[in-house]
């Protein structure tokens, strides 16, 4: 009697090259399937309960991306101008500036006192530190005799366009100085004010009067005796203006 699995062992079937190479197809068409019976499935799934319905990239989508990133930019971009940075906060020129005006006015203000002896006259005005033409020059040293300027190049408008304000105290003292600020009204919070001590500098510090003595000092001579004074002081006389 044959013994068929002995035979199956001794004779092993062959496998068909065909059949070996439909293998692969046959899986991918499978897997491919299952996956259309899925999204056949998550539609009919969406359909029923109400889903999220599918963006479609088109003109629409497309404006709107186009739409959020004007707004964006805009955002940005007021944001720089009205100083306030995405890291460190924009620093304002202008306040800077009046700043640096306010010492310069200061210094000068203090040199023309050292010269004449007062600041100038709430009537004279700051102008009176910048004069250049010869007329203006010999009518001020008639009234001022000290005077040795210009202590400034030019008097211009604070950095928002207006006039620094600038006058005498009754009781005497640095004088009333200061820029009306971003809001061109006086006595606001954003009145920029000098530093009270720069009017006193030019007194602490006389290396840039190159040995002029001061207008209490001027005329005052220190002399062995009563003849040699008065020798000097019509000396000094020829040289009065």
């Amino acid at each position: 009697m044959v013994d068929l699995n002995e035979l199956k062992r001794k004779f092993p079937a062959k496998r068909r090259a065909d059949d070996a190479d439909r293998a692969p197809l046959h899986r991918k068409s499978t897997k491919a399937a299952v996956k259309a019976i899925a999204r056949e499935y998550e539609r009919k799934r969406a359909e029923l309960t109400g889903g999220a319905p599918t963006l479609r990239r088109g003109p629409v989508f497309y404006g709107a991306v186009v739409l959020v990133l004007v707004l964006v930019g805009g955002l940005v971009l007021s944001a720089s101008r009205n100083g306030i940075g995405l890291g460190k906060a924009r620093i304002e020129r202008k306040p800077l500036q009046a700043q640096k005006a306010m010492r310069a006015l200061s210094v000068a203000l203090g040199r023309y006192k050292f010269h004449v002896g007062a600041y100038p006259t709430t009537a004279e005005g700051l102008h009176v530190l910048a004069f250049r033409r010869p007329n203006e020059i010999r009518r001020l040293r008639r009234a001022h005799p000290g005077w040795d300027g210009p202590y400034v190049n030019h008097i211009v408008p604070d950095p928002w366009g207006n006039d620094y304000v600038y006058e005498t105290r009754p009781e005497g003292g640095p004088p009333i100085l200061y820029s009306k600020g971003p809001d061109g009204r006086a006595g606001t919070t954003d009145d920029v004010l000098p530093d009270q001590l720069a009017f006193e500098e030019p007194f602490r510090d006389t290396t840039w009067t190159n040995g002029w003595a001061p207008c209490e000092l001027r005329g005052v001579v220190v002399a062995p005796d009563e003849e040699t004074r008065r020798r000097v002081q019509d000396e000094m006389r020829r040289y009065d203006p």
